[in-house]
């Protein structure tokens, strides 16, 4: 049994992809497995991964026709025997240290999720960014806890992406969680329960990932061909929370989250005529079916993201997306 089983899903990925396997190979800690699953490649990366395979007898590779990240994951997890599972985008790469880091952590702490931090690279700038957005310690009890002791924050702490989280694997593979059939938000159906479902969540609060942005190709820009997939990867986290009987714990961080993913879906659709269809969705369907106006308003901690609401509700589509482009410019000049 290795330490760790690293599975990476593989798409037309070549102009990143020698980084990623490198910065996996480098790694300090050397106990480990590397599960490439190529979904479908129609450039060079079969090549480069069989490259790899023959150099490193630590990679393998394993083919299959184009089913989307969510089902290479599953098969690559299906292959996976380490003690310690994590999944990473092979358009990243890492700090040498990362897994030596990680399962040290995991090992000291005993738990099921160990969550570090993660900075961006812009693609096409070449700048990277400060991402201690994407990991949010000030909600959280402290470094070591049960989710249930941030009931309030769950949702928020962390975002439904799983390469910053290593996992214990028996304990995924005890509470059978699965990528599902969806060409995009897939992976916060698995992450989200591996989330509020765990026993012991650790913090590292340390960057040892470099997290790729602004990849043309990248499969988040595929929200126009397939816009109903978000918020069927909702409605399966709130199945999830309902079948395990924790809607009651985290009703209110689910509501939350779930009033910012839905308007944040639909300002991510990239085609505008798709985009206008999906806000009459958005305010005749999905916002109507969640019930927020059972809640008062300060049931929703985050006034950005319900005057985001109240636009989607009330203002008309033209005025609800020169607000949104208005506040997207301004946003990216601080970043700037």
């Amino acid at each position: 049994m290795p330490q760790v089983s690293v599975v990476i899903p593989v798409y037309n990925i070549e102009a990143h992809l020698r980084q990623c396997l490198d910065s996996v190979a480098g790694q300090t800690l050397s106990d480990l497995e590397v599960i490439c699953v190529d979904d479908g490649s129609t450039d060079t990366s079969p090549a480069i991964l069989e490259e790899y395979a023959q150099k490193d007898p630590r990679f393998q590779v394993i083919r299959q026709a184009n089913a989307g990240p969510g089902a290479a994951r599953n098969r690559g997890m299906e292959r996976s025997s380490g003690r310690y599972l994590i999944f990473l985008d092979s358009d990243d790469w890492f700090e040498p240290d990362f897994l030596e880091r990680m399962t040290a952590r995991a090992e000291e702490t005993g738990a099921d999720v160990t969550i570090c931090r993660a900075d961006e690279f812009d693609t096409h700038s070449g700048q990277v960014y400060d991402g201690s957005w994407m990991l949010k310690t000030q909600l959280l009890p402290g470094a070591v806890f049960s989710p249930r002791e941030a009931a309030g924050a769950v949702f928020q702490f962390t975002y439904g992406w799983p390469w910053d989280k290593l996992y214990r694997r028996d304990y995924i593979l005890k509470e059978k969680f699965r990528y599902p059939d969806l060409a995009v938000s897939q992976d916060l159906v698995f992450v989200y329960p591996s989330v509020f479902c765990a026993g012991r969540i650790a913090v590292l609060d340390r960057v040892l990932i470099h997290h790729r942005v602004n990849r043309l190709a990248s499969v988040s820009n595929s929200r126009s061909k397939t816009p109903e997939a978000s918020y069927q990867a909702l409605k399966l986290v709130e199945a999830c929370l309902e079948e395990r009987g924790l809607m009651e714990i985290y009703r209110q961080s689910f509501l939350n989250w779930a009033m910012e993913f839905l308007v944040w879906h639909v300002c991510s659709i990239g085609d505008r005529a798709v985009q206008r269809r999906y806000f009459r969705v958005l305010r005749q369907s999905w916002l109507p079916e969640q019930h927020f106006d059972r809640y008062p308003k300060r049931y929703f901690t985050n006034r950005t993201v319900f005057a985001k609401y109240r636009l989607a509700k009330y203002a008309p589509y033209p005025v609800f997306s020169a607000i949104l482009r208005f506040y997207k410019a301004i946003k990216g000049r601080r970043a700037a």
